[in-house]
């Protein structure tokens, strides 16, 4: 008997997975992120990782077809954050903050901020998985953000 969608929700909830803000920009230069928490490494040797997008999620068009796109590991204290990059009509950044060297968006505080150049996008049901090969980071440290069966939570001390 197949899975429903609710339990395969339910189940995959119960994973606790770290929250992060992906950042393109547009074509007019205009900085944009939205909160994920499917992301993860896929390869040292050439450094990958991998985003998984919703098909139906504001940026997915932009995110699949830019040439570079971010990953802004939200720190322990920046559920504020999360939240509102995951609201439609709340994802973009000022367009006069600072910038990455590949031109990404960057938010002060975070755990750690990554520049990639996308490598490839395949198809997963709703979602594009898209990978990027890191071209710069920048590891700031600390605790981050993490999300588990529909709820942030922290590391314990």
């Amino acid at each position: 008997m197949p899975l429903d969608a609710r339990a395969f929700r339910s189940a995959m909830g119960s994973l606790a997975n770290g929250v992060t803000v992906i950042s393109v920009v547009d074509e007019h230069d205009r900085p944009m992120g939205m909160t994920a928490t499917a992301v993860c490494s896929l390869s040292l040797e050439p450094p990958l990782l991998l985003v998984c997008v919703g098909h139906e999620g504001a940026l997915h068009d932009l995110i699949t077809r830019a040439p570079w796109f971010g990953v802004l590991v939200l720190a322990a204290d920046q559920r504020d954050l999360a939240e509102r990059f995951a609201t439609r009509g709340r994802q973009a950044f000022d367009a006069d903050g600072p910038r990455t060297p590949a031109r990404l968006p960057r938010l002060p505080g975070v755990v750690a901020t990554i520049d990639c150049r996308r490598r490839a996008v395949f198809e997963g049901g709703d979602h594009s998985i898209v990978t990027g090969e890191l071209e710069w980071a920048d590891v700031a440290g600390g605790a981050p953000l993490l999300h588990q069966s529909g709820v942030y939570a922290r590391l314990a001390p």
